[in-house]
């Protein structure tokens, strides 16, 4: 009987999560989602919008890394608000991040002055798009790999140690090839998400425009049947991503199961 409860309960949250998508599939013009496939516009955004997030999540990796390291391997004091301040964007309306970041980028600030200096502005620029999509979901990719650098027993960096390595050389040899999954799976959902990214994109950086500012301005500007086929490429961009993304992780369940 309990098998069967949470079978029902599973087949709701599925539907309710398909049927949107379905909804779309069945209502679309799949001759003008080939169009815009083909179009000049909608290219210009997946680059825009995939090279984008790929940079910031390269710049997760350089700073994310460290920091996930640094909140696993040691104890100090206000540690717990340091990590509650890398989850805040995950919890804040992302319109207003938008508003945080143009306040704190902008051409007028201190940051947006001095940056300017050196040919470098974040207000409707791709640096714009990148920061935007970087604020709102570098946590995603830090608390991946903290949960992998716990998975690491520390006796092996202790080891390394005594045998003569620097802390430098335990780190990059030792505990960073252990969690070389949490890594790979980090980059991957914190890229994926990027790619998603609106509300702080909009504010920040409208142009150039990602898919989703794009799908935004199709639908204020020529309604729903325009927005709707940009909406079905969407869909098939992001299940092939998310497909690929669940492969790779089976893999490697697979292979360390061996």
């Amino acid at each position: 009987m309990f098998k069967y409860f949470i079978m029902i309960i599973s087949i709701i949250l599925v539907l309710s999560i398909i049927l949107p998508f379905l909804t779309v599939f069945l209502n679309v013009d799949y001759q003008l989602v080939i169009e815009i496939a083909k179009s000049k516009e909608f290219i210009d955004s997946v680059k825009v919008t995939f090279f984008a997030a790929f940079i910031a999540t390269l710049i997760a990796i350089v700073f994310g890394t460290p920091f996930a390291y640094l909140i696993t391997r040691y104890n100090f004091p206000l540690k717990s608000v340091l990590e509650a301040i890398i989850d805040i964007p995950q919890t804040i309306p992302h319109t207003a991040a938008g508003i945080a970041l143009l306040l704190t980028l902008g051409r007028n600030s201190i940051i947006g002055k001095g940056a300017s200096i050196f040919g470098i502005s974040f207000v409707q620029t791709f640096w714009g798009v990148v920061v935007a999509m970087g604020f709102l979901s570098f946590s995603i990719y830090v608390n991946a790999v903290k949960e992998g650098f716990k998975k690491v027993d520390i006796r092996y960096e202790k080891i390394a140690r005594s045998l003569g390595a620097s802390p430098f050389k335990s780190f990059f040899h030792v505990a960073l090839p252990m969690v070389r999954h949490e890594i790979i799976t980090g980059s991957l959902l914190m890229w994926a998400r990027g790619i998603s990214e609106f509300g702080a994109v909009a504010i920040l950086a409208y142009y150039p425009m990602t898919l989703s500012v794009l799908t935004y301005d199709k639908f204020q500007g020529y309604g729903l049947k325009q927005a709707l086929a940009l909406t079905a490429l969407i869909f098939i961009i992001s299940m092939i991503i998310f497909v690929i993304i669940r492969i790779i992780q089976n893999i490697w369940k697979y292979t360390e199961s061996r």
